[in-house]
């Protein structure tokens, strides 16, 4: 070992106690040292330079138990930057460790790099190779394989040995020119031959016992072809794929495609001799074919005759090998859960990605591509820049997620996907050779593979129930494969072709799942030994030297008349090369870091303004009585549509980036006004934005903002005591004011759905607001939607209605009823299959397993009994024993009641929801005087009759179909809570835009009286008061310019009353017409509207922050 190699490896052991921070104490640490070289290795009988590692070709194999801590410490004694990938190695929380270029920077010549890898949650069969610089035309690959933690079961016995099986097409020439071939712009020739463990034909062995069971584990670390195994009179039982237990199926000979790794058992059940073992191409001519020995220790003789053939270039003999692979659902994985207890074909997928491999010439050199973008590395690698934030290097979304059919160009491809997503990707083959890709960080299920095109109707066929999970995957000609992935693993991962050449032409991507979050429980943060390269730092030092999180030591050598800097960042220590006088050439450029954003003075105010009208605009032609109605369709799965002009609805449905915006939306300007009076939402959002417009204007005049503010502060108190002195309050005359609900219901309902009906629907409202004596819980009124019929059978019922059917065998009429509303599981009896394994030796012990189980429920149904009751009311389902014991006691019980119709049934009936019955003197019965069945159209549901709780109703919608049932829903709920805020608050006032012509007159009289800049804000806010009334002529199509001056024109004579009547087209008299308004509905909007106006004026710099980089935490 050189004094330098030495070195390396006491100070990266002296780190360990710092690097071990991000891995799990509990689990055992695997300590590797390993030295890159070039040395002379002779594969095919040439002498070529080869790549080894601790002196070997291939490198040697890394024995690991499920959650071990691999500490691998690599030196780099090649004359060029050098990494290692880990195949299949799923880097848990720590992409930054994948050894890629995309997210590690490269270990330079004569350095040293240490990785700190956890196999977690991990089993199975895997590989390592170099990762840059066409690397693995030269070796330094070698096999992983992770046994199970001896408490977890294996479903095959312990085999007599283990072996490591290595196959893969090679070249005699030397990586250095294949690679310069390449960077020529040329293809590469046809390889020269095949290898077993570095080996060509003859040249390794296995040794076996005669009767004894083998485990070989085969990777093909190959460069693009596909090959397949054999061995001459055994037979292949097949057990694991990638990590997954599969069905334990027997093959004569296995396709392994490049970059694919197996298990298979192999048991020495033939005479004693010796066997051959081959390897050879599949789907290419000429055929290449290489051979080993299967040597029994008994052998009577050497390996005679020609090596047993195999397929050659059948494509549905190996299509429907890889379709006969299915994951062993009972057996366990790396945990003691089956691995069919994760039920994927449950789960709906978010986003679809269709994939499709591209080539063609760029800049007069041969290129490779995915969806027509060939990849190019940037200068950092994109996930320590990703981290940083350093802006430039890469764009999410610079790759499309389909096909586009265009010519191939360069660009640095990242696919975006968010964390915890399921998505689904499809690989189409339009090409005659077989393709094969991998996905770092992940294993995926391949739910289809077939030929042709594929489309939506191709999920059809997928398997949804025990499809092999892997992490690499073929693609055959002319044909597609779809894989379904959780995004369970933050980071940026690798996706790429596992032909090499093409991989090094630009044939790979990288998949961004991000998560805002900053829990280590999500990702762990940057590793402390993390090696930050030169383009790397050119970013990151001015952004260090601008902020107070980093701190400089001297340098400690002088490498290449560089000097090597010591950098403390957020508590992590790295080191990089850079020129001393590169660090006082820096200057600092900006004060925030970097995505972070900032906008000040008008630019920032108008881009308030902007955002703020933009919504106003949106929602304010649903404003009236004849307003227009919005269709929203969400974007998930099942493209949902709502058909609406309800501006609550609207709001809620809108994702908005304008900071204004949100003030208006989000910070619940317009969800108080609907939650407090259920009304209003529309006018709130549009006067807000009336009053911004007319403070736009008065900025462009120059007057301030806080000017503005005090006139509107101002305006807005004479318009509230303005209304305060028409107000009318009937409340002492029940006639009167049961007349004012009546009109309210009316004036509310006017511009819904239920307009043409709204005399029916007020005085349903009214009905039932009146039976709740005052009290505003709105939880008392039950509303049941029926399709069929029209609006106007929609009925009010003195009573509770669940919405459920009474089940055969059980009373269908009940008197004084006693009700036990409940939310327990009434469905253990019978035996679960998944999350158990039960082991008897003959079937009446499972009898006797489901006679238990019986025999526990028949002791809690007797429990229940002993309340006492008559009818018993669950959340959860009652299978069929329980409920025969039920209908044996002459108990009506009710199963599945949705958890909101059982917490109203607790309410009306004065009972309370128990989960728990073995002290029946704590458990609260409901009461009612009659249950019985009724039908509401075609549907039977569930009647509860003089209910304890007396103020309790249902009204009943029918109508044409459920979107109309929806809107009509909400106009109904609309009118319910205006009409019990009313109830509380009786002031009423008159509507048709009157109140906002009684408030404008009076505004504008009080700028008249006020001296300054300040009246030019109170006349605004007249002005903004007159626009709601002119919004209401518009949208009625009317001639709003000469509607609002004969009404201006009217307010000026005493005891005016009049408004704008959309029916006739006219200005009316409001109290002739019946239209009413109630008081607290109108100085909601005013008072929340201004203040919504007042805190965008007040803004005069909008910051958007960057995200906050993750802290040490351990």
């Amino acid at each position: 070992m050189s004094l330098n190699f030495a070195g390396a490896a006491v100070s990266a052991l002296l780190c360990l106690t710092t690097l071990f921070s991000i891995v799990a104490a509990e689990d055992p640490y695997r300590f590797f040292e390993w030295n890159v070289t070039y040395g002379d290795i002779y594969p095919l009988g040439v002498r070529q330079k080869g790549i080894l590692i601790n002196g070997q070709f291939p490198g040697p194999d890394i024995h690991s138990v499920t959650n071990d801590n691999l500490i691998i410490n690599v030196f780099n004694s090649l004359d060029e930057p050098f990494l290692i990938s880990w195949n299949g190695i799923q880097q848990r929380r720590n992409s930054f460790e994948d050894g890629v270029y995309g997210t590690t920077c490269p270990i330079p010549p004569g350095r040293n790099f240490t990785y700190i890898l956890q196999v977690k949650d991990q089993i199975g069969s895997f590989y390592y190779f170099p990762s840059l610089a066409f690397h693995k035309a030269a070796g330094g690959f070698g096999g992983i394989r992770i046994l199970s933690r001896p408490r977890i079961p294996v479903p095959f016995p312990d085999p007599a040995g283990d072996y490591t099986v290595l196959i893969g097409d090679w070249y005699k020439s030397n990586h250095t020119s294949l690679r310069a071939h390449l960077d020529a712009g040329k293809k590469l020739p046809f390889p020269d031959g095949i290898l077993i463990n570095g080996r060509g034909p003859g040249g390794f062995s296995f040794n076996f016992e005669q009767g004894k069971t083998y485990r070989l584990r085969i990777s093909n670390v190959g460069l693009q072809h596909s090959l397949n195994f054999r061995i001459q009179n055994h037979k292949l039982k097949l057990v694991e794929v990638e990590g997954t237990h599969t069905l334990q199926t027997t093959y004569s000979s296995l396709d392994v495609h490049v970059g694919q790794s197996y298990s298979v058992l192999v048991t020495a059940d033939q005479p004693g001799q010796d066997y051959y073992i081959v390897a050879s191409s599949r789907f290419t001519t000429p055929i290449l074919t290489t051979t080993g020995t299967l040597h029994y220790t008994n052998s009577a003789g050497r390996v005679s005759g020609p090596p047993p053939g195999g397929p050659t270039i059948q494509v549905d003999w190996s299509l429907n090998q890889a379709r006969s692979i299915r994951t062993n659902l009972t057996a366990s994985g790396p945990r003691p859960n089956p691995q069919g207890s994760y039920h994927y074909g449950l789960i709906n997928t978010t986003k679809t990605y269709v994939l499709e491999s591209s080539a063609g010439q760029v800049n007069g050199k041969q290129r490779y591509g995915v969806n027509s973008v060939s990849f190019v590395p940037a200068d950092t690698p994109l996930k320590l820049a990703d981290y940083f934030k350093i802006g430039g290097v890469f764009r999410v979304g610079s790759i499309s997620d389909r096909p586009t059919g265009g010519a191939l160009y360069l660009d640095t491809s990242v696919l975006g996907a968010d964390y915890r997503s399921f998505v689904e990707f499809v690989f189409q083959n339009n090409e005659d050779i077989i393709q094969s890709w991998h996905l770092d960080g992940y294993s995926f299920f391949v739910v289809g593979l077939d030929g042709g095109q594929w489309t939506p109707n191709s999920r059809k066929e997928y398997n949804l129930r025990d499809a092999v999970s892997r992490c690499t995957i073929q693609v055959y000609p002319k044909s597609w494969t779809a894989i379904y992935v959780a995004l369970d693993n933050v980071g940026m991962w690798n996706l790429r072709t596992e032909f090499w050449a093409r991989q090094y032409l630009g044939q790979q991507l990288y998949l961004r799942v991000y998560t805002p979050s900053t829990s280590i429980r999500d990702e762990y943060p940057i590793p402390k030994n993390a090696r930050l390269c030169v383009e790397l730092m050119q970013h990151f030092l001015p952004l260090l030297v601008a902020t107070s999180y980093c701190s400089f030591g001297s340098y400690t050598e002088k490498v290449n008349n560089h000097f090597l800097w010591r950098i403390t960042y957020l508590n992590n220590h790295f080191k990089f090369q850079l020129k001393s006088s590169d660090i006082y050439s820096m200057a600092v450029e900006r004060i925030f870091k970097d995505e972070a954003s900032e906008e000040k003075g008008e630019r920032a105010r108008l881009a308030s303004f902007v955002g703020a009208m933009a919504i106003s605009d949106l929602v304010k032609t649903t404003l009236g009585p004849k307003g227009m109605d919005k269709i929203l369709q969400s974007t998930g799965r099942g493209h949902v549509v709502t058909v609406t002009n309800d501006g609550a609805t609207i709001l809620k449905s809108l994702h908005i980036d304008n900071a204004a915006a949100k003030v208006l939306v989000e910070s619940d300007i317009s969800k108080v006004q609907d939650d407090e009076v259920g009304d209003g939402t529309t006018s709130v959002v549009v006067l807000a934005g009336e009053l911004l417009r007319e403070a736009e204007k008065l900025v462009a005049s120059k007057i301030h903002p806080m000017t503005i503010i005090s006139g509107y502060r101002m305006a807005a108190e004479c318009a509230r005591d303005a209304l305060l002195q028409k107000v009318v309050d009937n409340k002492a005359d029940s006639e009167k004011f049961k007349s004012d609900l009546m009109k309210i219901a009316m004036t509310t309902l006017s511009s819904k759905i239920l307009s043409q009906d709204k005399e029916h629907f007020a005085q349903l409202a009214v009905d039932a607001v009146m039976r709740l004596k005052g009290s505003t819980n709105l939880e008392a009124i039950q509303i049941i939607k029926k399709p069929g019929g029209s609006l106007k059978d929609s009925f009010l019922d003195e009573g509770f209605i669940l919405d459920k059917k009474i089940g055969l065998g059980q009373p269908k009429r009940i008197e004084n009823a006693k009700i036990l509303v409940a939310n327990t599981a009434m469905d253990t009896d019978k035996v679960k299959i998944y999350g158990a394994r039960v082991r008897v030796d003959s079937m009446s012990k499972v009898a006797e397993i489901e006679g238990a189980e019986k025999e526990k429920m028949r002791e809690k149904v007797q429990k229940i009994i002993a309340h006492g009751i008559n009818c018993f009311v669950n959340r959860q389902l009652i299978y069929n024993f329980p409920e025969e014991l039920f209908a044996d006691a002459g108990i009506l019980a009710i199963e599945h009641a949705d958890f909101d119709g059982i917490e109203r049934l607790a309410l009306v009936t004065g009972g309370e929801i128990a989960s728990t019955f073995d002290n029946p003197e704590s458990v609260k019965l409901g009461h009612c005087k009659l249950i019985e069945e009724i039908m509401i159209g075609e549907d039977k549901l569930i009647h509860f009759s003089g209910v304890e709780l007396g103020q309790a109703c249902t009204i009943v919608l029918r109508g044409a179909s459920h979107h109309v049932l929806d809107e009509a829903e909400r106009s109904l709920h609309d009118a319910l809570c205006v009409l019990s805020q009313t109830v509380n608050d009786s002031r009423v006032l008159l509507g048709g835009g009157w109140p906002e012509m009684i408030m404008a007159k009076e505004v504008d009289e009080l700028a008249r009286k006020t001296p300054g800049k300040k009246s030019h804000a109170i006349e605004a806010f007249s002005r903004a008061l007159s626009a709601i009334p002119t919004i209401i002529a518009d949208n009625a199509g009317l001639d709003s310019a000469e509607l609002i001056a004969k009404l201006r024109a009217e307010h000026h004579k005493e005891g005016c009353t009049a408004g704008i009547d959309v029916i006739s087209g006219a200005v009316g008299d409001m109290a002739e017409r019946g239209i009413s308004e109630s008081f607290k509905v109108k100085q909601a909007v005013l008072l929340s509207a201004t203040e919504a106006a007042e805190m965008i004026l007040r803004v005069d710099e909008i910051i958007t922050c960057a995200p906050r980089k993750r802290e040490d935490r351990m």
